[in-house]
C-alpha cells in the first residue's frame, strides 16, 4: 500500500511537471506578442527592458523557463500582464466563485441523480419509468452545457423574469464570508448552480440505475425479501450496494467539474477561474493563464489519486500492487 502510495504520488508530479511545462511553451510560440499589453508608446529602449525584465521576459526561452519553474516551486505565480498585480491575488476570489456553483452542483446532482437512478433502477424492466428515465438522461447527457444554460436564461431570466440574466451582483460593502449569504448574490447564484445540477444529474442517474440492476438479482436480495423486508428496504440495499462506482466518481468529477465549468461561467457571466482563464488566454497573460492552468492539474491529478485510494477503501476486492 505504502508503495503504490508513493509510486502514484511520483506519477502525479511527473503528471503536473509535464503539463506545466507544455503550457509554458505552447503560449510562448503563440504567434501574438504578450508585451504589446506592457509597453506603452513612446517608451524609452532602457525603460522597456526594464520592465521587460521585471516580468521575467528577457533571456533565452530555456533561461526563462528555468526561471519560471524555480518560481513555481515557491508557489510564486508572478504578476498578471493585464491587471498589473500578483496572480494569486487575482485567482483567489475567482476560485472561490467558480467553487460556490461546482461543489453544490456536483454534490446536489450526485443526491438528485443517485435518488432518481434508484427508482429507474427498480422499476420494472422495460417499463414506462425505465424507459423513460433512460431517455430523457440520455438526452440531457448529450446537450452541451451551454445550451442547458442558455434555455435556463431564456426561460426563468427573458420570459418569467424570475432571476437576473449574468453577473453575481454587488457586493454591496460586505465582505468576507457574509458577501456571499447576501440574498442578492444568491439570487444570482440559481441560474448557473441549477445548469450545474442538471448537467450532472444524468451520469449519476445512469452509473446508480446500473448498480441497482445489477444488484437486484444478487442472492443477498433474495435472503432479504425471504425475511419478509418492506420493498423499499429492499430497494434501499441494492442501492446502498451501487454506490461504490459512484462515490469514486465524485473525487475525479469534481476536479473536472471546475475545469470544465467554463462554458456555464461565460453564458451567466459569472466571474470564476474558468471565465478569467479564458480572458487570459484571450489577452495573452502569460501568468495568470498558466497559474490557472497549473492549479487546475494540480486539482484533477490529486482528485483522481484520492478516487483510486478511496476505492481501495471502500471494496476490499481491491488489492494494491
Amino acid at each position: 500500500m505504502r508503495v503504490y502510495i508513493l509510486r502514484r504520488l511520483f506519477q502525479s508530479v511527473v503528471v503536473v511537471l509535464a503539463v506545466t511545462t507544455i503550457m509554458f511553451f505552447m503560449f510562448r510560440f503563440m504567434p501574438s506578442d504578450p508585451t504589446v499589453l506592457m509597453v506603452e508608446q513612446g517608451m524609452s529602449d532602457e525603460a522597456r527592458q526594464a520592465l521587460l525584465e521585471s516580468w521575467g521576459l528577457t533571456g533565452s526561452l530555456w533561461q526563462q523557463y528555468l526561471r519560471y519553474m524555480s518560481n513555481l516551486l515557491r508557489l510564486d505565480f508572478g504578476n498578471s500582464f493585464f491587471y498589473r498585480a500578483p496572480v494569486w491575488d487575482i485567482l483567489w476570489p475567482r476560485i472561490m466563485h467558480t467553487l460556490w456553483i461546482a461543489v453544490p452542483g456536483l454534490l446536489l446532482g450526485a443526491l438528485i441523480g443517485a435518488s432518481l437512478g434508484m427508482v429507474v433502477g427498480w422499476s420494472r424492466r422495460g417499463g414506462a419509468v425505465e424507459r423513460g428515465g433512460i431517455l430523457i438522461a440520455t438526452i440531457i447527457r448529450g446537450t452541451p452545457s451551454f445550451i442547458i444554460g442558455i434555455v435556463l436564461l431564456v426561460i426563468f431570466s427573458s420570459w418569467l423574469g424570475w432571476f437576473p440574466a449574468f453577473g453575481m451582483g454587488d457586493p454591496g460593502g460586505a465582505e468576507g464570508i457574509w458577501r456571499f449569504l447576501r440574498p442578492e448574490f444568491l439570487h444570482h447564484l440559481a441560474l448557473p448552480l441549477l445548469a450545474v445540477i442538471i448537467y450532472f444529474i444524468p451520469e449519476n442517474l445512469l452509473l446508480m440505475r446500473s448498480g441497482v440492476v445489477e444488484n437486484r438479482t444478487e442472492d443477498y436480495i433474495e435472503l432479504i425479501r425471504a425475511k419478509g423486508v418492506s420493498d423499499a428496504r429492499v430497494a434501499w440495499h441494492a442501492a446502498r450496494n451501487s454506490m461504490l462506482p459512484l462515490i469514486t466518481w465524485l473525487f475525479p468529477a469534481l476536479a473536472e467539474t471546475i475545469a470544465g465549468i467554463v462554458v456555464v461561467e461565460i453564458v451567466f457571466s459569472w466571474p470564476g477561474i474558468g471565465r478569467e482563464l479564458v480572458l487570459a488566454v484571450t489577452r495573452q497573460d502569460y501568468p495568470l493563464a498558466q497559474a490557472a492552468f497549473f492549479l487546475l492539474a494540480v486539482m484533477i491529478v490529486l482528485a483522481n489519486l484520492a478516487a483510486d485510494l478511496a476505492y481501495g477503501k471502500l471494496d476490499p476486492r481491491v488489492v494494491y500492487r
